[in-house]
């Protein structure tokens, strides 16, 4: 890849040479939501090999009858704790198709029921799609212990095991998006689930990063599996998490999948695309936006994921 060539396009969108990200993802305050009343599952934490295995086959909820549409708590168990999630699986689903499966992580302070209220991907997706809203514990994601003992890896290794089993899901077709530590959350997951992520979308976010993790000689750590497909969107007035740490995402996934230079308007103005990179890259900056969901936030990330087919 052409450093030179990389950097006047970073020069064209404001970004910086990557450095190591902060250690710390800023916090937001958000109101939690109470869980909704609804039949919850209980499923014990999956064999990583078992979940290689699955995905390597054909989907093992296809063809199933009785799958209950709409939203619905569930409850899972990962390295010791309890947890809980809401599963939202389209009105006409039809169990002989596989479907794409995005998981929606909150914000600080926040839950999986009060990040469905705040956004509008469903809307967008117009029932394509299966979607996944997990609470953290205390409402904070695990954003720096290594994948073999972090609560949060192992909370989306159990959830995507257990859906897998319930639903027909396309595994080819696994996306996470968040918002602010939801986002830092979604980067994290990108670099430690590669080999079971396809694409991610990160609102007003940074990393990844790993205190303990392995960087290369220009500061970009080193992940495990594949180069995720990765769209950045962050307000250019946000003042809790700067625009800096987006950046700083951008960098490492251009880097990671060896973007070449030059962009295109793509998705949603005001968005951009990088060009020659292995898996899609994008960055939208958001005039005047401050540390806040975009007003079309859920066209955008809808619009990136149904393009990764």
């Amino acid at each position: 890849m052409s450093r030179l060539r990389l950097a006047l396009v970073f020069a064209s969108l404001g970004v910086h040479a990557c450095t190591p990200a902060s250690r710390e993802a800023p916090l937001v305050s958000e109101a939690p939501a109470v869980l909704p009343r609804a039949p919850a599952t209980v499923d014990t934490p999956p064999d990583p090999r078992v979940l290689t295995e699955a995905k390597s086959s054909l989907p093992a909820g296809c063809g199933g009858s009785g799958a209950r549409t709409g939203a619905t708590a569930q409850r899972t168990r990962a390295l010791g704790h309890d947890r809980v999630y809401t599963l939202v699986v389209p009105e006409a689903y039809a169990p002989q198709t596989p479907y794409p499966l995005v998981f929606v992580l909150h914000g600080s302070g926040g839950s999986g029921v009060s990040a469905r209220t705040q956004t509008d991907i469903e809307k967008a997706a117009s029932g394509r799609a299966i979607f996944v809203y997990p609470t953290a514990i205390g409402g904070n994601w695990n954003l720096d212990a290594p994948a073999a003992s972090n609560t949060d890896v192992a909370f989306f290794d159990a959830m995507l095991f257990a859906v897998h089993q319930q639903l027909c899901v396309d595994s080819r077709r696994v996306f996470v998006t968040g918002f602010s530590n939801g986002a830092y959350m979604a980067n994290q997951l990108a670099c430690k689930r590669g080999d079971r992520i396809r694409g991610i979308v990160t609102h007003a976010g940074g990393g990844p990063y790993e205190t303990a993790g392995t960087y290369n000689a220009s500061g970009h750590l080193q992940c495990a599996g594949k180069a995720v497909a990765s769209l950045v969107v962050h307000g250019a007035s946000d003042g809790t998490v700067a625009p800096t740490e987006g950046r700083k995402s951008l960098d490492h996934w251009a880097f990671a999948n060896r973007c070449s230079g030059g962009t295109t308007s793509a998705y949603v103005s005001p968005c951009v695309a990088l060009q020659g990179c292995a898996q899609p890259v994008g960055m939208c900056s958001i005039p005047g936006l401050g540390h806040g969901l975009w007003g079309q936030a859920g066209k955008a990330t809808w619009a990136f994921f149904d393009g990764l087919q």
